[in-house]
Order: structure tokens, then sequence, then C-alpha cells
């Protein structure tokens, strides 16, 4: 299931790359648009008007959800294709910037008015047929590594609730949080992670190959998965490897 997030709005940004933008005739005066990327004479690409409507869309899904975040997010086509050295570059006529590219693929789309009013292009330094932009919920990543599970629990509740809220509903019915997944790179070392206890006793957690997000769409990493009907109650996961994202899991 490749989009399992995405409403119908996403759904018109992940076609944006097969698309050519509506753009109004440019003056006489109006520069150029360059776009600097590395993939030859054909990159993928999407409307950055497309992607700032679907920003827009999902900000109230999370603003009243402090455990959760959206991004826009680019998946490989075929899940085993590398994310190592993606960047994306905005370009319009009177904007240019270089937009970070998380590792796994998360994009933090900034809301530029001006990029906008340009109609401007985000262009992958990739070639086209190899990745397509899309859209990710997942949990939000602490700087001190400590998650307690009941804070996980909730963390995903708001999770299943943004995505039924912004248009799946159906296909989530019947479901319910059953984990939440810390995420770490498949080639790396084994992350450092433990359960600890209401009475201070800690327990390491392994982590095992699986895809990172309930969706199946990104290819297999490490992943440490807390079960919540597993944890007791009191219980704080301490991952002194920080994870690269969280995602949820769900029955």
């Amino acid at each position: 299931m490749r989009n399992y997030l995405l409403t119908a709005l996403s759904l018109f940004l992940l076609t944006a790359h097969a698309e050519q933008p509506t753009r109004g005739a440019p003056s006489a005066a109006a520069p150029v648009p360059q776009v600097n990327v590395t993939a030859g004479r054909d990159p993928e690409w999407a409307s950055y008007r497309r992607a700032y409507k679907a920003a827009a869309f999902f900000a109230p899904f999370v603003r009243d959800r402090p455990f959760i975040q959206a991004h826009m997010q680019i998946r490989p086509i075929a899940p085993t294709t590398s994310l190592d050295g993606l960047r994306v570059h905005l370009a319009g006529a009177h904007v240019q910037m270089d937009i970070p590219v998380d590792p796994l693929g998360r994009v933090q789309i900034p809301m530029d008015k001006q990029a906008y009013e340009d109609d401007a292009v985000l262009s992958l330094n990739r070639q086209k047929g190899l990745y397509y932009f899309s859209g990710r919920y997942s949990i939000r990543e602490r700087a001190d590594g400590l998650y307690p599970v009941a804070d996980l629990r909730t963390a995903c509740e708001q999770l299943i609730d943004a995505q039924r809220d912004s248009g799946y509903s159906l296909r989530l019915f019947r479901k319910r949080c059953a984990a939440a997944t810390l995420i770490y790179p498949l080639a790396g070392p084994a992350p450092d992670v433990v359960l600890r206890l209401a009475d201070g006793r800690e327990s390491p957690l392994a982590a095992a190959a699986d895809a990172p997000f309930e969706d199946g769409s990104m290819g297999q990493y490490q992943v440490v998965r807390i079960g919540f009907a597993d944890v007791p109650a009191g219980a704080t996961v301490l991952a002194r490897t920080l994870p690269l994202g969280i995602g949820t899991a769900y029955e």
C-alpha cells in the first residue's frame, strides 16, 4: 500500500511530477529560473504550489496533536533504492533555495509566498522514474532519547486519528494502535535502546530488520518495536542511540 497517509489533495501532489505546472507568461525583465541538480537533463520534480497546498492541508491535523508531525517525503519506487545523498532544490523566478532531506526522505516544506506566486519547481537530484513525492505522518523525536511508553501510546493514537481525519478512515476501520517503532539504518551498528521500568531496572530492546512505517513503502531498516500490550505501566524507553524517526504499527 503505497500512500497510506495521503488524502485526495496529497494524491494530487503525487502526480505533479508527471505533469507540467501551469505558468503565466513571465515579464521581459523576469529572470529565467535555473534548477541546479546533479541528475542530468531530466530530474524528478514536483510543483511547489501543490506541495504548499498539501502542507497547508495537513497543518490543522497536527496543530492540536503535539506528539506527531507531518512532512513531505521522497519515497523510492523500488523499496531497495537508496535515499543517501538526496537533495531538493526550490527554483522560481525570484526564489532559489536548497531544502534539507533527512535520512528517511522527509522534507519540511517552507511556506514561501513568493515561491508560490512564482509557481516554483521542487527538483530532486535524481533522474525521473526512481522516486516519487509523497507525505508522511510520524511521531516527533526527542533530543534526549527519553520516551515514556504512555506518551508513545498517546502519540500513536494522535497519529491514527490524524490519518482518519485527513481521509483514510475506511482503510483504518477497526484498526488500533499496537506499537511504536524506533527506526535505525539497516547497515549501521545495533542501536542501544533499553526499557526502563518504574523501579529503575533496565532491559535491552533488540532491533530487527523490518519496514519502518506501517505501509511498507520504504524498504528495510533496523526497527525497535515497542508493543504497548507487552510493556508494564510506568515504563520508559531510553534510546541512547537516537532514532532516524519513529513510526507506528496497527493491528
